[in-house]
C-alpha cells in the first residue's frame, strides 16, 4: 500500500466574488464528490468555496467562517483530517466552525469507517452528520429547495414534494447557531 498524498488546499489572497451579501458561511470540501453543492444549494447562508480557503481577512466583505465538508469514507475522512490539521497549522484567518460528513451509501458505514470519524471529528469543536438520501442520485441539483435559517424548523408533510431532509435542516440548525456563538468574537469590543 502506498502513501496517500496529504490534502492541501490553496489559500484565496482576495476575497471570493460573490453577490453581496455574501454567504455566512464557506463550505470548505475535503474531496471532489463531497457534497458540497448540493448543501449550498440547499441552505441559503452558505458557498462553496471552490477548493480553495477563503482568505478570512476581509470581514467587512467575506465571512471567515468557514466547515469542512466530506464523505464518510476512509479517504474522504482522511482529507477531511488533513484540512482540519492544515488550518491549525498554517494558522489561517478563516474560523473554522466545524465538520460535515456526508454518507456515502444507505445504512451504517462500516467499523474502520465509523472509528476514523470519531477521531476526525474530536479535532473539531463541532460536527454534523448527513444521512443517505438516495433521491439526490438522480435528482437535479437546481430543483433541489432551499432552506432559510430565519425561517426556522419547518413541519414536514409525509407526501409532499420534495423537501429539505430533516438531517441537512439540523446540520444547518447546528451551522447557524455555531455562527450565532462566535459573532461577539468577531465584532470589535465598544
Amino acid at each position: 500500500m502506498s502513501p496517500r498524498d496529504r490534502t492541501s488546499l490553496d489559500v484565496r489572497t482576495e476575497p471570493i466574488d460573490v453577490v453581496q451579501p455574501g454567504p455566512a458561511v464557506w463550505l470548505v470540501g475535503a474531496h471532489g464528490g463531497a457534497g458540497v453543492s448540493t448543501l449550498a444549494r440547499y441552505w441559503d447562508f452558505a458557498g462553496d468555496a471552490r477548493h480553495q480557503w477563503p482568505c478570512g481577512t476581509a470581514h467587512d466583505i467575506e465571512s471567515p467562517y468557514v466547515v469542512v465538508v466530506c464523505r464518510e469514507t476512509t479517504e474522504g475522512l482522511a482529507s477531511a483530517h488533513d484540512l482540519i490539521l492544515e488550518h491549525r497549522d498554517r494558522g489561517l484567518q478563516t474560523d473554522l466552525l466545524g465538520l460535515v460528513t456526508v454518507a456515502n451509501t444507505a445504512g451504517q458505514p462500516p467499523k474502520d469507517v465509523r472509528q476514523r470519524r470519531s477521531i476526525v471529528s474530536g479535532a473539531v469543536r463541532d460536527n454534523w452528520s448527513i444521512g443517505w438520501h438516495r433521491f439526490l442520485g438522480s435528482a437535479a441539483r437546481d430543483s433541489l429547495p432551499t432552506w432559510r435559517a430565519i425561517d426556522g424548523v419547518p413541519i414536514q408533510t409525509k407526501g409532499a414534494a420534495i423537501e429539505v431532509p430533516a438531517d441537512v435542516i439540523a446540520a444547518g440548525v447546528g451551522i447557524v447557531t455555531a455562527i450565532q456563538d462566535r459573532l461577539p468574537a468577531l465584532l470589535p469590543a465598544q
